[in-house]
């Protein structure tokens, strides 16, 4: 029996955090898709099923916090957890836009271990042979 892997959309515009969180969420067996804008995001998201977003709060031409509120308001919007990241801005200004929970930059595999536990059905298995 195989257990689906937990899908990830990373919204991140700095091309070595988005590196940075691909790399450690495919080694705890998760698949992975990383964009740099936060109009592509809810482009990705429209075509795809993800049971959860990590989201920066700034990138270019659209920020996390519109994309956000674009995301809320499509199917499946309200239901998956968005979670903002951030090096600095108020976490605040995140939970108010509509994300579920901030975490600091940067990324620590630690972080995304408890992210994945708290918000997805991901199980901390992480190997090929448990997760197809």
């Amino acid at each position: 029996m195989s257990i689906r892997k937990v899908r990830v959309l990373v919204a991140e515009d700095d091309e070595v955090s988005g590196k940075a969180a691909r790399t450690m969420l495919e080694r705890l067996g998760c698949s992975v898709d990383v964009v740099a804008d936060g109009s592509d995001a809810v482009q990705l998201f429209r075509k795809q099923d993800y049971d959860l977003i990590l989201m920066d709060g700034h990138m270019p031409s659209m920020s996390g916090i519109e994309a956000t509120a674009l995301i809320r308001a499509l199917p499946g919007g309200e239901a998956t957890p968005i979670i903002g990241t951030t090096s600095g801005r108020s976490h605040q200004e995140y939970l108010q836009s509509g994300m579920n929970e901030v975490v600091p930059k940067p990324f620590l595999l630690e972080n995304m271990r408890y992210i994945l536990s708290r918000w997805t059905r991901w199980t901390g298995l992480a190997t090929s042979e448990t997760q197809a």
